[in-house]
């Protein structure tokens, strides 16, 4: 635990001597450097236009986009699926952007103007990432090596096109450009991380003591950085420092939510958390004596029955080495049973189980059906939350919520439902 520590310690002198090398920018240097990095993008779409191999391999993505959306299931990494969702799903069809997709599709191969054709690149509006991502992925068809998070997911998405692009080669002075292009994306988008790392090391520094490692906060909030970077825009008139502040604690806090507990809360819930027990602390140093439910309500403002509630989440999460009972020298786990297959009846009357459920839901709306068996796990795949339903299904997750309400009332009314529900009880007990 000692080298541990020390090696952690080692890292850290190295991060801070390494971000004490870049001074924070000025303005007009941000300006700059924000300049170069969008004058490269807009090479990239240059690129696209001119280029007859990239624009086949552009035509092609923006078809998919409409035609051929990312499934979920499809993916064994989820995280590369949520990485297409938030580039794509502006271009879905029904989406803002997809009458600039049915443009570029239709009309791209009849033009015979640079110019015309860069016009239509132009009204896709591609945002930075997910032209680098492109760029990047007719690159490695090449041969060409480049790191890029976005292009690993658009690979993984390219195996599942209805027709697949094959062949499409670069030509070496294409390539040459590409290149070029993308090296001086890549340097300008890192000046930006670089100079603003000490502010990544802050905002972490925060969320010390809430069980997670300071490098890990540290390489989650330089994530976020990286994703500022990415998108700001100095021409909107604000400093990249302001802007990045948001990206960063939304990724710390993230991450914080994800793997400091346990148990997963909503973030809104972990911050009621936070503060009922900062309060609480206070008010134990202060009277020496700790606060009752009453006293903690009446300093938040909150009802009583939501401090109940919140003070009793914390109580969820046992360690399963934990005594049964106060004078108990056995713990939780002595108590579990070993057994690990069910008998062969409980097989045959889950599957029973299961074609009744099917049945009772094939009754409700295609979209409330859609929502309860992705949401309880009833179809090939494990439950999706409802942020991943949303994401699935192009809608906002209290949409999914309310049709996951929907769903679960109508099939709450049924008496065939409530007969078998009544029949599992009784065989229970």
């Amino acid at each position: 635990m000692q080298y541990a520590s020390d090696n952690d310690d080692k890292d850290l002198e190295l991060m801070f001597a390494e971000a004490r090398r870049y001074p924070l920018l000025t303005a007009q240097q941000e300006r700059e450097i924000d300049g170069r990095k969008w004058g490269a993008v807009q090479a990239l779409h240059g690129l696209f236009a001119g280029t007859p191999e990239l624009a086949e391999y552009l035509i092609t993505f923006a078809g998919q986009c409409l035609e051929n959306p990312p499934e979920i299931s499809r993916f064994r990494n989820r995280e590369q699926h949520f990485v297409l969702r938030r580039e794509l799903a502006t271009y879905f069809a029904g989406a803002d952007g997809s009458e600039a997709a049915i443009a570029l599709s239709k009309k791209f191969q009849r033009l015979r103007s640079v110019a015309g054709k860069r016009k239509l690149v132009d009204a896709l509006n591609l945002p930075a990432s997910l032209t680098v991502g492109m760029a990047v992925a007719m690159l490695r068809r090449s041969g060409g090596q480049y790191s890029d998070s976005v292009a690993d997911a658009i690979g993984t998405w390219e195996r599942q096109w209805q027709s697949p692009i094959s062949g499409i080669v670069l030509e070496r002075d294409s390539l040459k450009a590409l290149r070029s292009a993308l090296n001086d994306y890549t340097k300008a988008r890192d000046a930006l991380v670089m100079h603003n790392l000490r502010l990544v090391y802050s905002i972490a520094a925060r969320y010390k003591g809430r069980g997670v490692n300071y490098l890990d906060l540290v390489q989650e909030g330089t994530l976020g950085l990286i994703r500022a970077a990415e998108k700001f825009e100095f021409e909107k008139g604000y400093r990249f420092s302001t802007y990045c502040f948001n990206w960063i604690t939304q990724s710390v806090r993230r991450y914080v939510g994800d793997v400091g507990s346990l148990i997963r809360f909503p973030t809104h819930v972990q911050e009621q958390m936070g503060r009922l027990y900062r309060e609480k602390a206070l008010e134990t140093a202060r009277t020496g004596i700790e606060p009752d439910e009453e006293t903690l309500a009446k300093n938040l403002g909150m009802d009583l029955d939501k401090t109940r509630e919140l003070l009793q989440l914390r109580n969820l999460g046992v360690s399963l080495d934990a005594p049964r009972f106060d004078d108990d020298e056995g713990t939780m786990v002595d108590s579990m049973t070993g057994d690990t297959f069910g008998d062969t009846e409980d097989t045959a009357e889950q599957d029973s189980l299961n074609r009744f459920l099917t049945n009772a839901i094939d009754t409700l709306e295609p979209a409330e059906r859609d929502v309860v068996t992705a949401r309880w796990g009833l179809h090939s795949g494990p439950p999706l939350s409802r942020a991943e339903i949303a994401d699935k299904l192009g809608v906002s997750r209290e949409w999914v919520r309310q049709l996951e309400r929907s769903g679960l009332k109508k099939l709450r009314g049924q008496s065939e439902i409530n007969e078998a529900y009544s029949d599992f009880i009784s065989a229970e007990n």
